[in-house]
């Protein structure tokens, strides 16, 4: 009488014995998935935000219905004082002068310059 053997293949993570994982790899893997999800939701949120509030820009429309500035220009001895006494109408002469200054791109005036008025 002969015996036969019968021989079983067993799956390699089966026959291997499992690796503990240990507590701080569980640790590390919450923590980068919870900066993760944090991340997604932030996203998320900034984009609901500005697709339902709008950019609150101007919009295009808009900016074609400003009324055109008018200019003067500069002649010799003009200041910006004088040309704010010339043209500042029911505004304060000072408040005038600082729009001016401020369109200008300074105090300072040169004979032939174009002079932009608020």
């Amino acid at each position: 009488m002969s015996a036969a053997i019968t021989v079983r293949h067993l799956p390699m993570s089966a026959a291997a014995p499992r690796r503990r994982v240990s507590e701080a790899t569980y640790r590390r893997r919450r923590a980068v998935v919870g900066t993760a999800l944090a991340a997604f939701v932030a996203v998320g949120a900034v984009t609901a935000h500005d697709v339902l509030a709008g950019s609150g820009s101007v919009p295009a429309s808009a900016a074609v219905s400003q009324p055109a500035r008018g200019t003067t220009i500069a002649q010799p001895g003009d200041t910006l004082w004088s040309i704010a006494r010339q043209y500042h109408g029911d505004v304060s002469i000072a408040r005038y002068v600082d729009k001016l200054v401020s369109l200008n791109g300074g105090p300072s005036l040169q004979v032939g310059q174009t002079v932009v008025l608020p």
